[in-house]
């Protein structure tokens, strides 16, 4: 319970059981629903805070998970303890009108009853802390990894502190602190803690976990953290996800609910598209004649001419052609179209009124590429922007995955046999974006064996 007065308990929220708020929010009955602040890890959207008028079911989507809940509980008509207003997410907030310690002790003892006696009432997805010593040094080592190879992470736009909403990009400033220097920013962004680096002299990607964040509001020290205190990350291979510096694993009711959503989208594989490095190493020979006649290869061998080739007609680019010379594809790759300051890759393929996004990997932190791509040409084309490409009424991402186990059953891929959770969050929000404009979600399948 969150007793602490002012800005205090920004200092013990880091040692709140987090699964406790939520472990009684299960066993209580609800009146109404105030507000809930939902996590939707790996989104643009990555907190959304609602608000419910008369209103009592807990609402939410898959692929979400709850911060917070403002609620009305249901309590006997002579209870006393607290009132029936209560605010849950790493604490719980009571407001009792008798202020002393007996009065804390009758109201610690009803709640460890609730969760003693009570079954659960709702199910509510959320992340509980992972404790393994183990399994976290392993997280840890991933995310190591994972900086070295893409040093971009996600700095969340909303925290949930105890039961209060921190906006970390709107309503504070920040010091950012490293071996002795130290740099005032207005918004806290990985551009800006680069920029810090630069400035110094430091090699951001060996760093940047490691920096110093002071935290301002209204001209007052709220927290002081590390940067991996402040980053969302989500660990793909042991599903877990890093939020305030602290590792959590998602649990059953999240995981359900995405399985669930992610069944929902058609998904096709058609053996004739499968790609292979033979298929590749052939389509370059059919080029391999032609560029021995350019005036710039007149000098090189066949080895350095078919070198050259690949570098330019790369996996994917001639996956790309190869679909549109045989099987009847438009191909839009490297088509680009400028919007204001920006050069936006406006899809890969077309072919029978739907858009096609191609990505070629092993992982998600890869395959996500092609969700991002698709999202952004579908924004573009429902604006009008894209004149060149034709009606669509279905949108597809078309994952050619970089392994020998196929993941049909009975001829059709289940995506949820992927180990890549980042990936299946991402597919379950542009399901849903494509879904809003009226459009029908497609993935397609193949493999590079």
């Amino acid at each position: 319970m969150q007793l602490l007065m002012g800005i205090h308990f920004f200092l013990v929220d880091k040692y709140c059981d987090r699964d406790f708020g939520f472990s009684v929010a299960r066993k209580m009955d609800f009146d109404e629903i105030k507000t809930t602040t939902l996590t939707t890890p790996n989104s643009k959207r990555n907190k959304t805070v609602n608000t419910y008028i008369d209103y009592n079911e807990l609402e939410f989507d898959s692929g979400e998970s709850f911060a917070k809940i403002k609620v009305k509980v249901s309590l006997p008509d002579d209870f006393s303890m607290f009132k029936p207003s209560i605010e849950i997410g790493t604490s719980i907030r009571l407001v009792t009108e008798e202020e002393s310690l007996a009065s804390i002790a009758n109201i610690i003892r009803y709640v460890e009853n609730i969760i003693a006696t009570e079954r659960d009432k709702y199910k509510i997805p959320v992340f509980s802390k992972v404790k393994d010593i183990h399994r976290i040094e392993l997280l840890e080592k991933h995310l190591s990894e994972r900086v070295q190879e893409d040093p971009t992470l996600c700095i969340s736009e909303l925290d949930i502190v105890g039961v209060t909403e921190i906006f970390n990009h709107n309503d504070s400033e920040y010091i950012l602190k490293y071996q002795g220097k130290t740099k005032k920013i207005e918004s806290l962004t990985t551009v800006e803690i680069q920029n810090f680096c630069q400035e110094n002299g430091w090699n951001f990607k060996d760093v940047i976990l490691d920096i110093t964040v002071q935290c301002f509001c209204d001209g007052n020290k709220t927290d002081t953290a590390l940067v991996r205190e402040l980053i969302d990350f989500t660990d793909d291979e042991e599903r877990c996800l890093l939020s305030k510096g602290t590792w959590y694993q998602y649990n059953d009711d999240y995981l359900s609910y995405l399985r669930d959503s992610i069944s929902e989208i058609v998904a096709e594989y058609h053996p004739e598209y499968d790609f292979s490095k033979e298929k590749h190493e052939s389509y370059i020979e059919t080029l391999l004649h032609d560029a021995k006649l350019m005036p710039e290869n007149k000098d090189k061998d066949e080895q350095e001419i078919r070198a050259k080739l690949k570098k330019t007609y790369y996996y994917e680019r001639s996956f790309n052609l190869v679909m549109e010379r045989d099987y009847g594809f438009k191909n839009y790759d490297r088509n680009n179209v400028v919007i204001g300051t920006s050069t936006i890759e406006v899809t890969d393929l077309y072919k029978n009124q739907t858009l096609f996004a191609v990505k070629v990997g092993n992982a998600s932190s890869k395959l996500c590429y092609a969700i991002d791509q698709s999202l952004a040409t579908l924004r573009l084309y429902k604006r009008n922007l894209l004149t060149e490409i034709p009606r669509i009424d279905s949108v597809a991402i078309w994952l050619i995955l970089e392994r020998k186990t196929h993941i049909e059953e009975d001829g059709s891929p289940n995506i949820n046999l992927l180990e890549m959770l980042l990936l299946k969050n991402k597919i379950d929000q542009w399901k849903k974006e494509v879904r809003l404009q009226g459009l029908k979600p497609i993935i397609y399948i193949n493999y590079k064996e």
